[in-house]
This record gives C-alpha cells, sequence and structure tokens, in this order.
C-alpha cells in the first residue's frame, strides 16, 4: 500500500480531560432541552391537579389546666385519703383514651357515617367551590340496626323537597323516608334499618353513603386527629388539637373532648370519696353497736353495785389510757395506708411502728397502776374506758363521713378547661403554593436526572477526541444539525417539490458553512491523493452521507467548478431525489447496458453540477462494480471534471464500498453524532484499510447545537448577517 496514502498523524497530543466539564454540562441540558421541559410541564400538571383536588384540612385547638395538687373544700385535711396528686402525662394519656373518646363517639354519634357521591377525580373540589346553599350535605341522627348481621351499607337517593329513597348495595329501593321522620325499613332476611335523616341538601338524583363504622373504629379515627402536647415544661397547661376536613364539626368535637375529660376527671375524684363514704357507712352500725353495748354493760355494773364515782386519781388514768388508745388507733390506720405504697422495710412503715410501739409501752404502764386499784376500782375503769373508746371512735368516723359527703358534692377535679375551641378561618393544609413550587422542583430535578441518565445510557460516540485517540483516524468536520433542511425534505416529500437542497435554499445555514469548511479541509488533505475522486462513506444506513454527498459537491461548484456526483448506491440510492430528478439511465445501466457515458449523465438545476443516478436498481451490485466498465468509465470521467464525488452503500452492510474506494483517490466516512458505538466505527475503519482504501478522515454529521465540540471546538461558523 501506497504510503502517501495512508492518513497523516495526528499534529499533536491528546490530553485527557478528567475534570468535570461544564460545558459538556450545559450541551447535555440542552441537547435534552424538550425532554426536560415536558417533565416540568407534566409535574406542574399534576402539582396543579393536586393542589385543586386537595381536601382543605382545619385545625381547632383549645387549652387545659391540670393541677397537681387539689382537693373539693381546701379546709378539709383529707388529701390523705383521696390522692389528689396526678402526673400531667398520665392526664395526657387519659384525654386520648377510649374512656374519654368513646364517650365523645357516642354523645355525637361519630359512628354514623353519610357523606355525598361525587363525580370521580375533581367532583369534590368543583363541590366545595360552590357556594354553601348549594353544597350537597346530609346529617343523620339515627342509624340503628336491629341484628348485626343486618349492618350494611346504604344508598340514599334525594327525590326532590324533603323526600329521600333509600336503597341497598346492590341498589335496590328498600323504603322512603322524609328528612325529620324516623323511618324504618327492611334491610334483608336479617333484620330492619331505622334511619332519621335531621338535614338534607342536594338537588333530586343526588346519591349519599349511608353506613355505620364500628365504635372502635371510630374512636381510632379520632385519636389519629388529635394532638395533646404540654406547653412548657412542667407548665401543666394541654393545648389539644383536633385536625379535620369538616370546620364546624371540629369545634363540636373538640369541645366536647375537653368536657367529656372534665366530666370523668371530677367523677374520678368523686367516687375516690365515695368509696370511703361507703366503707364508713358500713363501718358506723357496728362501731354503735359496740358503743351501745359498752354503756348497757357501764350501767348494769353501777346497778348491780350501786353508785360508784371513779377517785380524781382513777380518773385521770382513765384519760390517760383513753388518749393513748386513740393515738394508737389512728397511727395503725396510717400504717395501713402506708402499706398499700410501700413495703413493711420502708422508712415510713418503720417510723410508724415504732411509734406504735412506744405508745404500746406506756400504754402497758397505765395498765399496771390500775392493777394496784381495788378490784371495783378496776372493773368500773375498764367499763368506762370501753364507753369513752368506742364513742370516740364513733364520733371520728360521724365527722369523717360528713366531711366526705361535703367533697363530694363540691368535687371540681384538679384539670379546668382555659379556652374552649372557635371556629377555624383558614385551613392548615395544603399549601397550594409550596405544592407546586415543589412540583417544578421535582419536575425539573427528574428532567435532569433523565437527560444525564440517557446520555449515560447512550451507546454512540460524540467526543471528537475521543474518536481520534481510539482510531488515529482525523475528524475533518463536524456538520452542525439543520431544521431547514428537515422541513425541505418533509416539504418535498408532502408536495413533491423538485429540488429539496439545503445548499441552494438556505446557503447561510451553519450546515452549509460546515461543509465550507470540509471544502476547505479537503483542498489541503487530498493534495498528495492520486485522482479528483472522492467516496463518501458510512458504517450504517441513515447516518446523512447522502445529505453531505448532494451538498458538499452543490458548494464544490462555486469558483466555475465542474463537479459530478455519482450515487454508487445501487442498493437504495437516492440522490436523484435531492435534485428532482429521476434515476433511470444511471451507473446501473452504464456498466451492465454498456451504455455510453453521455446518457447517463444528467444536467441538474444547480449549475456546474452533474449527477450520475443509480439507474435502475441491479440484483448484483458488488458483481457490476467488480466490471472493468466501471473502472474505464471512472479513468474516463476523471480528466473531464474538477471534482468527482462519489455516494457509496454502508460500509457494514455491503462490500460495494470497498469496491468503489479503489477507484476513488480519497474516502471521507461519515458517522452521526450519539449514534454509533466505537466498536462500529473501528470495525468500518478496519474494513476499509484491510481493503486498501485510502481514508483520509472522519465527517460527524448531525451535531445538534449546544454540544460543546460542535459549537466551536473543531467547527467554527462564520457567516454574513443581513443588513
Amino acid at each position: 500500500m501506497d504510503v502517501n496514502n495512508q492518513p497523516a498523524a495526528s499534529p499533536y497530543s491528546p490530553v485527557d480531560d478528567e475534570g468535570i466539564d461544564l460545558g459538556e454540562l450545559i450541551a447535555v441540558l440542552l441537547e435534552h432541552r424538550w425532554m426536560i421541559l415536558i417533565f416540568v410541564v407534566a409535574a406542574l400538571i399534576i402539582g396543579s391537579y393536586r393542589a385543586f383536588v386537595a381536601t382543605p384540612i382545619y385545625q381547632a385547638d383549645g387549652l387545659l389546666q391540670v393541677e397537681e395538687n387539689s382537693g373539693g373544700l381546701n379546709a378539709l385535711d383529707i388529701d390523705q385519703m383521696i390522692g389528689t396528686d396526678t402526673l400531667v402525662s398520665a392526664e395526657i394519656e387519659i384525654l386520648q383514651s377510649r374512656s374519654v373518646l368513646g364517650e365523645v363517639v357516642d354523645n355525637l354519634k361519630l359512628d354514623i357515617k353519610a357523606q355525598p357521591r361525587f363525580l370521580p377525580y375533581i367532583g369534590a373540589a368543583l363541590a366545595r367551590r360552590a357556594p354553601a346553599s348549594e353544597q350537597p350535605g346530609i346529617t343523620v341522627d339515627t342509624l340503628e340496626f336491629s341484628t348485626p348481621e343486618a349492618n350494611s351499607a346504604l344508598l340514599l337517593v334525594a327525590t326532590g323537597g324533603d323526600a329521600f329513597d333509600l336503597l341497598d348495595e346492590n341498589s335496590e329501593v328498600l323504603g322512603k323516608g322524609r328528612v325529620g321522620e324516623m323511618t324504618t325499613v327492611p334491610v334483608n332476611e336479617h333484620g330492619t334499618v331505622t334511619l332519621m335523616v335531621s338535614a338534607l341538601n342536594g338537588e333530586e338524583g343526588q346519591e349519599f353513603d349511608v353506613w355505620r363504622a364500628s365504635r372502635v373504629s371510630a374512636i381510632a379515627s379520632l385519636q389519629g386527629r388529635m394532638n395533646v402536647e404540654e406547653q412548657g415544661e412542667w407548665s401543666g397547661i394541654l393545648k389539644v388539637t383536633l385536625n379535620g376536613p369538616d370546620r364546624k364539626a371540629l369545634q363540636v368535637q373538640l369541645n366536647e373532648i375537653q368536657d367529656a375529660y372534665i366530666r370523668q376527671n371530677v367523677n374520678r375524684r368523686s367516687a375516690e370519696a365515695q368509696q370511703t363514704l361507703e366503707f364508713l357507712n358500713k363501718q358506723l352500725p357496728s362501731v354503735r353497736e359496740g358503743v351501745e353495748a359498752a354503756e348497757q354493760a357501764l350501767n348494769d355494773y353501777r346497778l348491780e353495785k350501786g353508785s360508784i364515782d371513779l377517785s380524781l386519781e382513777t380518773q385521770a388514768t382513765l384519760q390517760t389510757i383513753v388518749a393513748i388508745e386513740n393515738e394508737i388507733s389512728e397511727l395503725r390506720r396510717e400504717r395501713e395506708k402506708a402499706t398499700l405504697a410501700f413495703t413493711a422495710a420502708h422508712p415510713t412503715v418503720i417510723a410508724l411502728d415504732r411509734q406504735i410501739q412506744r405508745l404500746e409501752v406506756q400504754l402497758a404502764g397505765q395498765n399496771d397502776q390500775v392493777r394496784d386499784l381495788p378490784t371495783t376500782q378496776q372493773e368500773l375503769l375498764r367499763l368506762v374506758r370501753d364507753v369513752e373508746v368506742n364513742t370516740a371512735l364513733y364520733t371520728s368516723l360521724l365527722n369523717t363521713a360528713q366531711e366526705l359527703r361535703v367533697v363530694k358534692a363540691g368535687t371540681v377535679g384538679n384539670s379546668r378547661i382555659i379556652d374552649y375551641a372557635e371556629l377555624p378561618t383558614q385551613p392548615i393544609s395544603p399549601n397550594r403554593k409550596r405544592i407546586v413550587l415543589l412540583s417544578l422542583v421535582l419536575g425539573g430535578f427528574l428532567g435532569v436526572a433523565s437527560a444525564f441518565a440517557r446520555h449515560a445510557l447512550k451507546a454512540g460516540v460524540e467526543d471528537p477526541d475521543l474518536i481520534e485517540r481510539q482510531i488515529g483516524i482525523p475528524v475533518y468536520a463536524t456538520i452542525a444539525h439543520s431544521d431547514r433542511q428537515d422541513e425541505i425534505y418533509s416539504d418535498h416529500l408532502a408536495n413533491g417539490h423538485s429540488l429539496a437542497l439545503l445548499a441552494k435554499d438556505s446557503p447561510d445555514d451553519l450546515a452549509i458553512e460546515s461543509l465550507r469548511n470540509l471544502q476547505t479541509a479537503l483542498h489541503f488533505g487530498t493534495m498528495d491523493a492520486k485522482n479528483n475522486c472522492i467516496m463518501i462513506a458510512g458504517p450504517s444506513p441513515g447516518v446523512g452521507k447522502s445529505f453531505i454527498s448532494a451538498n458538499l459537491a452543490a458548494v464544490l461548484t462555486s469558483n466555475d467548478k465542474k463537479v459530478l456526483l455519482i450515487d454508487g448506491d445501487m442498493r437504495q440510492g437516492h440522490l436523484h431525489k435531492f435534485l428532482g430528478l429521476e434515476k433511470e439511465n444511471g451507473l446501473s445501466d452504464l456498466i451492465g447496458k454498456d451504455l455510453p457515458v453521455e446518457l447517463v449523465l444528467h444536467e441538474t438545476p444547480i449549475e456546474g453540477l452533474t449527477l450520475m443516478p443509480t439507474g435502475s436498481l441491479p440484483p448484483n451490485p458488488a458483481e457490476l462494480l467488480f466490471h472493468q466498465r466501471f473502472t474505464e468509465s471512472m479513468q474516463e470521467l476523471i480528466p473531464a471534471y474538477d471534482h468527482i464525488i462519489i455516494d457509496s452503500p454502508p460500509i457494514l452492510a455491503a462490500t460495494d464500498a470497498t469496491i468503489i474506494g479503489q477507484v476513488a483517490g480519497a474516502t471521507m466516512m461519515v458517522i452521526k453524532s450519539g449514534v454509533h458505538p466505537m466498536r462500529e466505527i473501528e470495525q468500518s475503519v478496519k474494513r476499509l484499510q484491510i481493503s486498501g482504501v485510502n481514508l483520509r478522515g472522519l465527517v460527524i454529521n448531525d451535531v445538534r447545537q449546544g454540544h460543546r465540540y460542535g459549537a466551536g471546538k473543531y467547527a467554527y461558523q462564520y457567516s454574513y448577517a443581513s443588513k
């Protein structure tokens, strides 16, 4: 192979760019700008729809105060008996308990569910934006099923005025009813339903779903919408909030929750006093019987022994013994109370035991003194002591019972309502502006991410640097994508215009300017070529080699040059369409039918440009190209023209390009930007070089605007602007 026919070595050493290329990132975004815009618009539409149909959620709030120490009457010291200390955290749990919320569900009948049916997707949103008088609504006060098996969902249909029809799940009419009247109808073979609708607003035919939820689910729903938290540390102030779509119902429900909690709080505290009072009432009769028995025994003894009085010394001893026994009784009650909370080893219990032991020692000493008295005085002292001790105990129990009755009547609990809920005016969600803004941000993010993902997954090579480093063949030019050419060719197919050539229609187009740069590069790059014939080839179909061949030929006609354009693709050639000519009498006829050269040359609307079309498509194009007639004809035509451009079939699809390349002085391989994997380019170059084809360089076609190398890294664009 001739050394002069080999590609020249690259005059520079490529520099690897390991950093982030901001220009390349911007190029990727510009290339996929329409896809990014689609993501943004789609996200905006979805976000706007979500903001439009989202149900407004309101919030009502109230304040409660929990006092850690509170009695029914501050003047009565009975807190030791009732125990009023209550932790705030415990009250929060009580406030959210099923005990409190269940009472609310029962009082407000929150387990009865009734709501209108709307059009799918946007019906509820449109209804909310209608005037209040036109919004459908329903209030059901009573919904009772005779048996649990009869419980089922119902459909209520307004029939005009205050009347309605009641239907079952299968849309079969169960009965009719009127607003404000109790209606009982059979549901199924299991029983009946009793219904009373207190309010109904809807046009004739408006449907309402009516069903009864379980009490547990109604309580759980209330718990899920409710929040209780303490305002400040150890403040005892509880803020209660309740969320929901019905702002009027929120106010009623939250106020009922607070009232139910206060009622239960008062009842809980009064119940403690009631339990103690019941215990005392059970003990009083037996204590009274003991007093009466002691008094009867004393009277009987005096009658038996006559009038006997205690001496002053004995009376003093009696008073001391009675006082000690009363104190021991009080301490034993305190110990019993303490053992409910502590073990016997607790310091409080131990201290009480020591006090009792000390008093018992004192009582034993007094009893020793009594033994020194005469027998009559001893017996009288014992009887009088029994009377006074039992009387004192009975009096104490009577006083305590009376105090508990007063406490129970005046119990106010250790919690109080500071603020009742007010009617909320503005919803807390959704924030429509935020939804739209976030949808825009999300759409932009997804669009950009998809753009970079698509770019990363593309197998095609775009960077000329990479191609030159990998295969050692220089890139002669990059041809910019032309939107105008797309319009011209579409118009040609639709209307059958005679000429669809960009170089003729828009000579100042960037793609044509790129071809002028290619013209200059070819002038200097093929000075040592064996002839003026240039073959334009490509690895695969659809790379734009026919576009480049036709327009390059038109560009080469400048300065009164004679240019011959040969359509060498005798399989699917269509250069004649660009120039508005027919394909008959062309290359295949020149070789196969031995037509004179003059008959296969057709003048074109471009001055100086001659076309040799494919002719009739033969069954064996490669065999025709091997014919001696092809080589002889080319040797005859080369001296007659300044430039000859041959558009060949794809390199990897057929062997025609390697045959045509034998007669061409230089070959340019066209690749489409971002389409061909490096492996495909390497195989195409290898096939041409093995066949001895003089491959001078590459042309990157269809470079989209915004690609860094297409915007000026290799091909600098300059055109005249109209004044």
